[in-house]
This record gives C-alpha cells, sequence and structure tokens, in this order.
C-alpha cells in the first residue's frame, strides 16, 4: 500500500476530501479534456485483411482451464480461443458493445416449440476437432453436446442459467434435443455464453479433467501450443478450423503481465498489441497517452458489469442485517459527485441491479418509487436513521476485495470507504489474492462484507437470479427473501417479454427499497489497441476466440 500510496499523492495532490471538496471545479476541465474521445473516428476502413502475423495480447492468468469446474472469466476467456459454441453474439466493427443479436456458431440453425419447453438444434457438418490426440481430428456431433451440457449441469456454477433441463436428446448425429421442465425465456442467450462451450469426453476420459493445459483441445479457431505459468500462453491457428479462412491471424501471444506500469511502458512503445481489461489504460493516463500515441485508437465503451457492496445477512446480529443501516450506508455515498469528479464524468451513478447499459430492461432511477431516496445524497438522513437503529457512533467491520483489478478500483474502495467514514462507519480493506479471493467472497464466503466486479452477463436474468436467488453460491449477500424468489422466478418463466419486463421493473423497485446489496458507480470500460491492429472492436463478452478471429496485423504499419 505504501507504494500505492505514493503514487496517489503524485496524481492527486489535494486529499480525498480536498478532492471532492474541489469536484464540482474539476468537473469541467476533466469532462472538457475527455470530450474529444466520444467523437467518432475512423476506426475500421473497407480494407482486404491480410493473413499472418502475431497478436501480442496482454491478459489474465486463469487459475485453471477447466472451462466448467470454475467461474473465472480469466479461465473463460482463454477458452473461447480454442473452443466453440452452439450459437454466438454478433460482434466485430461496427456492432455495438451491447448488441447480443444471436448468429450460428456450432448449430447451423435451432428451434423452440410453442410452449417454449424444447429447442432442437441441428450442427453443422463436417466441422472438426483439432488434429491431436485424444480427439485426432474427429468430426463434431450430436453426443459431444450432450455431454457437454450434462457436464456443466454438473459442475458449473452457471449451471441454474440453462433452466431446469429434464432431458437431452441425440436423434442422430447431428441433432440435439433439449427439453426444460418450465420454459425458460434466457436459455439460448445464454448459450452464447463461453462456459456453455463444447469439449470433448476422451480428454476427461484421458487426462481425468480439463484442468491442465494438456487437457485444453477443442474446435474453435486457435490451440493451446505451449504454456509457460506465470509469463505466456501461445495460441496457435487451428488448420481444422470449420470458417474457412479463419483466423487471419498465425498466433496470439497471451501475455500474464501484472505491472500497470511496465505495460503501459511496452504498450506506448508498441512492443504490445492489446492490454485487456484489468490490464487496460487507467483513466487517469489516457490523456498523455493521447499525446504520445495520437494515432492509437481509445474508446470509453459501456461495460456489462455491477460492482456490489455485499453484507453477510446470515450473519445475527449483525448491524447491516437492519434494513435502516444498509438505507444510511447507501445515503451516505455521493454517486453524482463521484462520477463526475473522480470517473471523469465516464460512468453510471445507478449501475444495478439491472446494469445501466442494458436500456431495454433498465429501471430509470425516477421511477423507482420510495426506494428512490435511498441512492441520493444525504449523510445527516444516514446518520438519523443510524441512531434510530441503535448505532448512533456507527461501528467497525472489515471488507474484502481483490485488488488485482487495478489501482483505480482500490481509489474507487478507498472513496466507498471514506464516504463511509464520515457517517461513523469504519471499514477495514481485506486485500485476497485471486484465487482466494474467485473462490471465497466472490462466492459470499468471507466475514462481514465484500466489494468488488460481478462477472460479465449478457442476460437480465443473471444479475437477478445470481444475487437475489436463496441458496445461490453467487448470492454474495445470502439475500433470503420469499418475495425477490418468486419475482425472480416469475421473470425465468415468462416469455413474453412486456410482461417479463413488468416483473423486472418490480424486482428493480423492491431492491432499491431493501438495499441487500449497495451498487457503487461503474466506470465505462477503455479499450485501446494499435493503428496496425485491424478488424478489432470491444464487447461484452469472454468470448475473445469470436473477436479475434477475424483481427489482423497490417505488418507495413507495425
Amino acid at each position: 500500500m505504501r507504494n500505492y500510496t505514493d503514487r496517489q499523492k503524485q496524481r492527486f495532490p489535494l486529499t480525498r476530501r480536498q478532492f471532492l471538496q474541489a469536484a464540482p471545479a474539476l468537473t469541467g476541465l476533466t469532462l472538457a479534456s475527455f470530450a474529444s474521445l466520444q467523437a467518432p473516428t475512423a476506426l475500421w476502413a473497407a480494407e482486404t485483411p491480410t493473413p499472418g502475423g502475431t497478436l501480442r495480447h496482454i491478459g489474465p492468468q486463469q487459475p485453471m482451464f477447466d472451462i466448467h469446474a470454475t467461474v473465472s472469466y480469466a479461465t473463460q476467456l482463454v477458452n473461447s480461443l480454442v473452443l466453440g459454441k452452439l450459437v454466438r453474439f454478433a460482434m466485430g466493427p461496427g456492432v455495438d458493445p451491447a448488441d447480443f443479436t444471436l448468429e450460428p456458431d456450432l448449430a447451423e440453425r435451432w428451434e423452440t416449440s410453442p410452449d417454449g419447453l424444447t429447442h432442437t438444434f441441428y450442427l453443422r457438418r463436417g466441422v472438426r476437432w483439432e488434429d491431436r490426440p485424444p480427439v485426432n481430428g474427429r468430426e463434431l456431433v450430436a453426443d459431444d453436446v450432450k455431454y457437454s451440457f450434462e457436464r456443466a449441469l454438473a459442475m458449473s456454477g452457471y449451471a441454474r442459467l440453462l433452466g431446469k433441463i429434464e432431458k437431452i436428446e441425440t436423434p442422430d448425429r447431428y441433432t440435439v434435443r433439449i427439453h426444460h421442465a418450465e420454459p425458460f425465456a434466457p436459455f439460448r442467450h445464454n448459450l452464447a455464453e463461453v462456459w456453455t462451450s463444447i469439449v470433448a469426453h476422451e480428454v476427461e476420459e484421458k487426462y481425468g479433467d480439463f484442468k491442465s493445459a494438456d487437457a485444453v483441445r477443442g474446435i474453435g479457431p486457435f490451440m493451446l501450443q505451449k504454456y509457460e505459468p506465470g509469463v505466456k500462453s501461445t495460441f496457435v491457428k487451428n488448420p481444422n478450423y470449420w470458417r474457412k479462412g479463419l483466423p487471419y491471424l498465425d498466433s496470439i501471444e497471451w501475455i500474464y503481465l501484472k505491472d500497470k506500469g511496465t505495460i503501459l511502458s511496452l504498450f506506448r512503445a508498441g512492443k504490445v498489441d492489446i492490454p485487456y481489461y484489468d490490464a487496460r489504460i487507467g483513466r487517469a493516463d489516457v490523456p498523455s497517452f493521447r499525446q504520445t500515441n495520437p494515432n492509437y485508437h481509445i474508446v470509453f465503451w459501456p461495460w456489462l458489469a455491477v460492482r456490489t457492496l455485499a453484507f453477510r445477512l446470515d450473519k445475527k446480529g449483525a448491524p447491516w442485517t437492519d434494513v435502516r443501516v444498509r438505507r444510511a450506508m447507501s445515503m451516505a455515498i455521493d454517486r453524482k459527485r463521484w462520477v463526475e469528479a473522480l470517473l471523469e464524468g465516464e460512468g453510471w451513478t445507478d449501475p444495478g441491479p439491472v446494469p445501466a447499459p442494458m436500456k431495454e430492461w433498465k429501471l430509470p432511477t425516477d421511477q423507482l418509487g420510495p426506494g428512490k431516496k435511498y441512492l441520493e445524497y444525504n449523510p445527516k438522513e444516514a446518520k438519523r436513521l443510524l441512531a434510530e437503529a441503535g448505532y448512533p457512533n456507527g461501528f467497525k467491520a472489515k471488507v474484502t476485495n481483490f485488488p488485482g483489478y487495478g489501482p483505480e478500483y482500490v481509489e474507487d474502495l478507498q472513496l466507498l470507504v471514506r464516504y463511509l467514514k464520515d457517517i461513523g462507519i469504519e471499514l477495514e480493506i481485506v486485500n485476497e489474492e485471486y484465487g482466494k479471493y474467485i473462490s471465497g467472497s466472490f462466492l459470499g464466503k468471507y466475514e462481514d462484507m465484500t466489494w468488488g466486479p460481478s462477472s460479465v452477463f449478457t442476460e437480465v436474468d443473471s444479475y437477478l437470479y445470481f444475487f437475489f436467488k436463496s441458496g445461490e453460491k453467487a448470492n454474495r449477500s445470502h439475500v433470503n427473501d420469499p418475495k425477490l424468489d418468486e419475482l425472480v422466478l416469475a421473470q425465468r418463466r415468462t416469455l413474453d417479454k412486456a410482461k417479463r419486463k413488468e416483473i423486472i421493473d418490480e424486482i428493480q423497485r423492491y431492491a432499491a427499497e431493501q438495499v441487500y446489496y449497495i451498487y457503487t458507480p461503474y466506470p465505462k470500460n477503455i479499450a485501446a489497441w494499435p493503428p496496425w491492429v485491424k478488424g478489432y472492436w470491444p464487447k461484452n463478452s469472454f468470448d475473445r476466440g469470436t473477436q479475434l478471429q477475424r483481427v489482423w496485423i497490417d505488418q507495413s504499419a507495425r
């Protein structure tokens, strides 16, 4: 923390309190500095792709390779380069990052029965696994899909996002029929998520599971050639890939580099091509980077996720089990100033429970009803509620987090802690390493509170079911509310979109009143890439395989 604090003082010579007090004066300057970033630029052109070259990609280190044995986004990212799914999202230059139009992938077409209970998928013929043992280039068949889905249902932390599947049939080698016990509105959409990827049974039979690099065998655009733990993974073009002519790249070096200063220096110098997600350029670095690298593309874009302060609501006698305490904590946060002064206006004051970029489902703040007031900054009322609940002098608690998402993430948590301290609540920050965090705090295993981002989901149900359904591992606050259980299940079973929207609106109003989670302001994400990387565009998806298979390198500009 000492090194971080020194860097923080260099960037923000004011104290946190002084910085916030000065925010109104700073905001105009900051927004003006960033305004040009929103202007459309010539990010792509009608050029003929040139095959070849290596993309040098900074990416996170996965805890393991088994796509069903972890909910880690890092595992999904690297597996997407190798595996394939029945359907995929539209993506590429010109496609909105929040456009989730479904396109055929391993299934060339599909149909659903009128009652929504039966889904039939017709596989492409002639699609082959990579030509290495134990799959040896054999053809993809319906039994592969059945095996993969049954394994996901038995193991995946996301299994509930497939609905109540009664049975899976394979009438022939190229047809898969999935039967549900009840209608499940998000089903087909969720099949485009990486964790639903198809794996081969021979691999598990040989290696016992899919956790090791040796067990990475797929049907996607790339193959894992070499894994160097803590250094990089090298992926090479899959000559068996069924999309002829793709991928354009010969290889991808997935580099496990954590030091942000080193990453930025290498990126400025053109030594790496894409710093992804938690290795991305920081908000504070954008203006100077634009000056030193004016030809680079930098885009602020709507990232689908939420950040929450979650509570152990199952901890008897804890202050936060009283709704008045949770409401007080929410009212202690000046969300408007947070976004304007700290996020340079590039973010949302009300990002949950439905993420703000999900415009078709998000209920505007002014329509939240009585719960709206708990999103308003009112420290005086917050202190009154604390006193009424029996905590006139506040209380102390611990809050866990994973600081590896970046220094700006750490700053945001420190700001949250400072706001709560102003009403007498002292939170001790407990940093956890990623493995412990993703298998512990991320799944509700912590002492008092935890703060952090959600996974990126592309269907609204995931933000509601996982966060509010009683008994779910990802229900970090251990919410156990029969009314919410009923509403969350009802929206899943409702196929009519307008009627489903009414239920989801009710969930948002009720959640705003109960404050089972405090949704803190969420920043827009930043994507940056050099001029020689062509065909790239950000997307709300962990499917980097689909995203990168049409990327190509202009060697003459490198």
